[in-house]
């Protein structure tokens, strides 16, 4: 558009303007148009002005903090045969522009309309994206030794995928939850489709419609059922590198156990994903926000409930439940009194909080992990962030946006996805190419120089 274009539609004289002519409100817009030029185009331009701003103080960069001198992982380049170390951040900011590009600016752009994180975690909550992230799994049922039963649910299936030694993303669900949750779907999908790894979902006691045989649920603490788990990934895949990502209380799960197991774990790399990290802490948010109070405490609550008396057969002779005080619980706090700290031994629900955050366990992890956390995160709230661990700590990387919510970091208008996906992805695909040979190929893959 040139200057004298630009001149003819401020002062009204453009062919454009002629259909206003041709009704009395339009004539009287011209006329106030001819009186004030400005006027009209500046109110035109106004919605784009607010959305330009809106988008402007919406999105999130993505904060990273980590160690001052992290480990080095090991390289191995394929073409001369050499092995090589580099710096651990310093390799993950090379591979992993989502959580880091200084060009582009790593950052997550919120639905305009779900910029808050309530609407972020309400949405993550209520839409399954059943048409989409469609995953084909095979079932597998391990025997625990108290008698439970837990279920691993494999993509692809043996039949399509044989055992050898493809890389495995062993996965973690948030409370209540199984591998038919959308974040594992969409992730799994990603990782299957665009780079042939093999996806194991780790569903615990009474989830995702698995069999409960023992009067034991289970609960953010008790990572004995993990650690079988992968104990049992590693002699079906003899050969095959691991990594766990762990969502909401499976974060929590899963860094505890790499905790307590630091150098003796067979996974060789942790994503904690909207961790709670302080159980006493996040008790605590549930009984002060009125939201929390309210909304977020009741509906768990409820969810802990429906899977508690589905199973109810099994605690109906219980000398330690109630099964009325049970059915009188309404907050999440009072399930985990009434069954969860019971049923595992703690003295109180406080115990029980204090002995099952995974932020007292995040200085004892000995593999390289990343912590990604949403700070308006209405459940997993950011002053239970462990950050002095995590950075204290040299394997770890800490990144947080300031938006995202529970589980959510949704993006796009019309048809929204999540962004997590991908510097989870990311971050898999560095730890998993950093040596791609089979294990008895490279015997040192778990080994990090300080």
């Amino acid at each position: 558009m040139d200057m004298e274009t630009v001149s003819q539609f401020l002062l009204g004289n453009h062919p454009s303007w002629e259909f206003l002519n041709s009704t009395e409100a339009g004539s009287r817009i011209l006329q106030q148009h001819r009186e004030n030029p400005l006027v009209v185009p500046l109110l035109a331009l106004l919605p784009f002005l607010f959305m330009a701003l809106f988008r402007f103080y919406s999105t999130s960069p993505v904060v990273l903090s980590y160690n001052d001198n992290p480990v080095s992982i090991r390289l191995y380049n394929k073409k001369n045969g050499r092995i090589r170390s580099e710096n651990f951040v310093e390799y993950i900011k090379s591979r992993c522009p989502s959580l880091f590009d200084p060009t582009k600016r790593a950052a997550f752009k919120p639905t305009l309309w779900m910029t808050n994180g309530h609407l972020q975690t309400a949405y993550a909550a209520f839409v399954g994206f059943e048409n989409v992230y469609r995953i084909d799994y095979e079932r597998e049922l391990l025997s625990t030794p108290d008698g439970g039963t837990v279920a691993i649910d494999w993509a692809p299936s043996f039949e399509k995928k044989p055992v050898d030694d493809t890389p495995t993303l062993v996965f973690l669900h948030g409370l209540t939850g199984g591998s038919h949750e959308s974040y594992i779907r969409a992730l799994a999908e990603v990782m299957m489709r665009d780079h042939g790894y093999r996806c194991a979902v780790f569903n615990a006691r009474a989830c995702a419609d698995s069999p409960l045989t023992s009067a034991q649920l289970y609960c953010g603490a008790y990572t004995d059922d993990l650690r079988l788990v992968v104990k049992h990934i590693r002699k079906t895949l003899p050969e095959a590198k691991l990594v766990g990502v762990g969502f909401s209380l499976g974060a929590n799960i899963l860094m505890k156990y790499m905790g307590e197991e630091g150098d003796k774990t067979e996974l060789m790399a942790a994503m904690s994903v909207g961790n709670p990290f302080d159980l006493l802490g996040t008790c605590y948010n549930m009984e002060r926000g009125y939201l929390q109070r309210k909304i977020y405490s009741p509906t768990m609550g409820a969810s802990l409930k429906r899977i508690f008396f589905k199973h109810t057969n099994m605690f109906v002779n219980s000398k330690i439940v109630n099964l009325e005080e049970v059915k009188r619980a309404i907050t999440i706090r009072q399930f985990d009194e009434s069954v969860t700290r019971r049923v595992f031994g703690y003295r109180t629900v406080h115990e029980y909080y204090r002995m099952g955050s995974s932020s007292q366990h995040i200085l004892d992890i000995k593999r390289p992990f990343l912590c990604l956390s949403a700070l308006d995160d209405p459940i997993a709230v950011e002053w239970c962030i462990p950050r002095d661990e995590i950075t204290e700590n040299p394997y770890g990387l800490l990144a947080t946006t300031s938006h995202g919510g529970h589980l959510g970091w949704f993006q796009g208008f019309f048809s929204q996805d999540r962004w997590c996906t991908k510097p989870l992805e990311e971050f898999c695909v560095a730890m998993f190419e950093a040596d791609r040979r089979p294990i008895s190929e490279s015997p040192d893959y778990l080994k990090f120089d300080r």
